[in-house]
């Protein structure tokens, strides 16, 4: 075969990107090899036990839609620790909203993540670390290249969006939130939360829940995440705590009103798929364990991409940093880029060409060579 199996590089955007970063941190877990037997995948017996390796060599992920379970807690903080939707006029469900944001500062310290300075990342150093992230990420862009310029405060930042589907449109945003040196071509300064009001302006902020929406206060509607889970006989299913108690849609099959189960009595029955279903597709549950996380990441995200918390992709690159499996991690917000991937084909095509050539001749007799 072209190429090698030792080498297997797998990219992905959105939700593509949560896909390779799930398949790249749970290389070789007997978790999934029940289900896989089921389906009759190529070397799992009746038993569920494997033959095969399911290990990849690295990962390029893109803006990926992660860690669904916690997700609209993290959205929701991001977005309301500095009255965002409030600033911007997109805070339709106040009291949810609240509520769900309310429940970040427990998860976030649960994961005992630190940053780079070895400090704890938490609810009350998480702004201080995606500024960083910001700031590296402007400052980069304009190293890349002299004619590149960011421009100065009161300047406009001039955006154009579309696509296939029709013309290409240009808008006009006032930059109020980014002041840098033109000298020095360094950021003097800052203001997070002026920022978070152009990122949600640029792109309105998604309802409340953002990911977990469908049966709460009415809504009936598909298009968000909760129509992933469940069983195949029905069309959607909560999968967090705060919108299955929520959930008032009588006769859809999910939630406390319909099944007359909390979320912790209904996902502490056997039966019950959807705590394992949350497990399974989150990468956080599996890197730093024993499974064996690929020894290579790429990962970028948009700075100003709405689409999912900029939390989530920081505590990817903080856990990831924390595995000993992991030996090359390129993590960056990537400047001035929306939702979106394969930006910067050259670079990432060159991060890939460097990691091969540092890991040397594969041998196919032992894992990543």
């Amino acid at each position: 075969m072209p190429g090698s199996a030792e080498r297997i590089v797998i990219n992905g955007t959105s939700g593509g990107g949560a896909l390779v970063s799930i398949l790249g941190a749970s290389g070789n877990s007997s978790e999934y090899n029940r289900y896989l037997a089921e389906i009759g995948a190529a070397g799992i017996d009746a038993k569920g036990h494997s033959s095969l390796r399911d290990d990849v060599f690295a990962v390029s992920a893109y803006c990926p839609i992660t860690d669904l379970g916690n997700a609209d807690k993290a959205y929701e903080w991001l977005y309301n620790v500095l009255a965002t939707r409030d600033a911007t006029g997109s805070n339709p469900s106040p009291t949810d909203s609240a509520a769900i944001a309310a429940q970040f500062a427990a998860y976030e310290k649960s994961l005992g993540l630190r940053n780079p300075d070895g400090s704890g990342l938490t609810a009350a150093t998480m702004l201080g670390a995606i500024k960083k992230q910001v700031i590296r990420s402007a400052e980069t862009y304009l190293k890349a290249d002299p004619a590149h310029a960011i421009p100065p405060l009161g300047g406009t930042f001039e955006l154009t969006s579309g696509g296939p589907g029709g013309p290409p449109t240009t808008k006009s945003y006032v930059n109020d939130w980014i002041d840098v040196d033109t000298a020095t071509r360094k950021v003097r300064s800052l203001d997070m939360a002026k920022y978070l009001v152009f990122v949600a302006t640029q792109a309105s902020l998604k309802t409340t829940p953002a990911f977990d929406a469908v049966g709460v206060n009415g809504d009936t509607t598909s298009g968000s995440e909760t129509d992933l889970f469940g069983p195949p006989t029905q069309k959607y299913m909560n999968y967090t705590a705060y919108s299955w108690n929520h959930n008032d849609v009588a006769g859809d099959g999910s939630g406390l009103d319909d099944t007359g189960l909390t979320w912790d009595q209904y996902t502490a029955k056997k039966t019950s798929k959807v705590g394992e279903q949350v497990h399974l597709i989150n990468p956080m549950d599996f890197i730093g364990t024993t499974a064996d996380t690929a020894p290579n990441w790429y990962v970028r995200n948009g700075t100003r991409d709405r689409d999912t918390a900029f939390t989530v992709s920081v505590n990817l690159d903080r856990a990831l940093a924390a595995d000993k499996q992991v030996d090359s991690l390129d993590y960056q917000l990537a400047w001035n880029q929306p939702h979106a991937g394969n930006y910067d084909v050259p670079e990432a095509m060159a991060w890939i060409a460097k990691v091969v050539r540092s890991a040397g001749d594969p041998v196919a007799s032992g894992r990543r060579g």
